[in-house]
């Protein structure tokens, strides 16, 4: 319950303008050329920021709501070719181009939502992928170096390895949701990435132009 707390007081601590100026770092948000149904690229963005910071810090304010801006749930999908023939469509991969508002928005809450993880000790040491300061590297050196620690001391050592393909599109989002809530995402917080998930749309973009 004191983590429930936690995660839902940082959902209603306000953006203030100096915060988000940090969030909209090269660091953060690239400046790309990119753009998604808004024509509005994070370049030309980014250029803007002293005009626009105030308003721009006005609707970032609004995720204390629990509510996702419906406008920033519209994507653009392009397929790029990966390998093999053209005329194949699992081919394909597809690139997601959302509004450059939206990456603004997905920053300020993936920031909250690793400072609610980290802070909690929620993640486990075992994982290495999507965490910060943590690398591929390390997993593979902490493998080698528990094969090698346990054929010192003469045990038999085993591996199981597995390769989920299009892992990201297997995720259940009630599941998803569920186990968020149990790890004390709740009230506003919880309100708000059930938002973001839920009632999305998409199109897809296919250009007939040759490289």
């Amino acid at each position: 319950m004191i983590i429930c707390m936690v995660l839902r007081s940082v959902f209603r601590i306000k953006c203030k303008v100096f915060s988000l100026i940090s969030f909209l770092g090269p660091q953060r948000v690239k400046p790309k050329g990119s753009h998604g149904y808004d024509e509005i690229p994070t370049k030309i963005l980014k250029l803007n920021v002293p005009y626009i910071l105030s308003l721009l810090t006005y609707l970032c304010n609004l995720i204390s709501t629990g509510t996702f801006p419906t406008r920033l749930k519209f994507a653009e999908i392009k397929p790029l070719h990966k390998k093999g023939e053209k005329s194949n469509i699992s081919n394909y991969r597809p690139i997601s181009l959302l509004t450059s508002f939206s990456k603004i928005f997905e920053k300020i809450i993936f920031t909250r939502l690793t400072h609610h993880l980290s802070d909690n000790h929620i993640l486990a040491k075992e994982q290495f992928g999507f965490k910060n300061k943590s690398f591929t590297d390390l997993a593979s050196f902490k493998l080698i170096n528990d094969i090698l620690t346990s054929l010192n001391k003469k045990l038999l050592v085993g591996g199981i390895f597995c390769d989920l393909q299009k892992a990201f599109d297997c995720v259940d989002h009630d599941l998803l949701l569920s186990k968020m809530n149990w790890y004390g995402i709740s009230g506003e917080g919880f309100n708000l990435i059930q938002s973001y998930l839920k009632n999305r749309y998409q199109r897809v973009i296919i250009s007939n132009k040759s490289k």
